[in-house]
């Protein structure tokens, strides 16, 4: 799964500076104001630092110069922490890394939820109850919620990710680190921009995640920082996971649509309908060419 994620993280100049330089402008503005507020909601302080601000620019103009240099330099930077930390979030979210205590404890949850919906499914005298489908699927929603296989990951999001890559296997015996860079060739424009997309609202979800984390550090100088910082990651959270299963399905759903396609761009004979894993099986042979 890396190697798909590396090949839709590509960064462009009109990225960088949304991800980064942008909201370090709004960073740096914050932190300006954590050190005039402090511990406190005093704004009128904050305007009375302004004002002096203000007035020592008026009185040295040279100052104003300094100031439209050393402002953008400072938001690349506070962009540049933002990023080193979103990438730090973004191995411990997922690769895997040794918290056992984490995936131990989520491997508990899923064999309880498992063997639940095990158990009401082969139930055989509850299938005759009313409710018995709508009980089903909630028990299959219930595990689900916590990884579509046994955990692996630390975090959902990893172990989502990592399912496309199991879940191709499986189905059509397909090596995904060696299929996607040529199954990518094969795709029309319109579907690569869809996982481009996708990719790139992952990416900003977890770049605001870093923003999250740099400013809770603000409430070191003042506390309402913490707020924003947990708001900020709370938003992180959720568009992460959101953007996370979109990206899966787009990557599994390019597979369900042109597997049978890259097994004949590469000379294979493929029987109408779905890729059989027995051909899936060659192709990956193929492609993996004895590494």
């Amino acid at each position: 799964m890396s190697t798909v994620l590396a090949e839709l993280g590509k960064k462009y100049a009109e990225r960088w500076v949304s991800l980064l330089v942008l909201p370090g402008l709004l960073f740096v503005a914050a932190v300006f104001a954590a050190t005039a507020l402090g511990h406190t909601l005093d704004f009128g302080r904050l305007t009375t630092t302004v004002e002096r601000m203000a007035a020592s620019v008026s009185q040295q103009p040279g100052t104003l110069a300094v100031v439209v240099i050393v402002v953008p330099v400072l938001s690349a930077a506070a962009g540049l922490a933002a990023a080193a930390v979103a990438k730090l979030v973004s191995r411990l979210s997922f690769e895997p890394w040794p918290a056992a205590l984490l995936v131990n404890r989520r491997v508990r949850r899923w064999k309880a939820a498992a063997d639940e919906f095990d158990a009401v499914r082969d139930d055989t005298a509850a299938a005759s109850a009313p409710d018995y489908q709508a009980r089903l699927d909630s028990l299959a929603a219930k595990r689900n919620a916590i990884s579509l296989g046994p955990p692996e990951r630390a975090t959902w999001m990893g172990d989502r990710l990592r399912s496309v890559s199991t879940r191709v296997w499986s189905w059509y015996r397909l090596d995904l680190e060696f299929a996607w860079p040529r199954l990518w060739l094969l795709l029309d424009g319109d579907e690569q921009e869809s996982v481009r997309a996708a990719r790139a609202q992952l990416d900003s979800a977890v770049m605001l995640a870093g923003w999250g984390a740099l400013y809770a550090a603000l409430a070191i100088w003042s506390w309402p920082a913490a707020l924003i910082g947990v708001a900020l990651a709370a938003v992180a959270q959720r568009q992460s996971r959101a953007a996370v299963d979109n990206l899966a399905h787009l990557i599994e759903g390019s597979f369900d649509l042109h597997a049978t396609d890259l097994a004949r761009a590469l000379g294979f004979e493929v029987a109408p309908g779905t890729l059989s894993p027995i051909v899936g099986a060659e192709v990956t042979a193929h492609l993996r060419k004895n590494v």
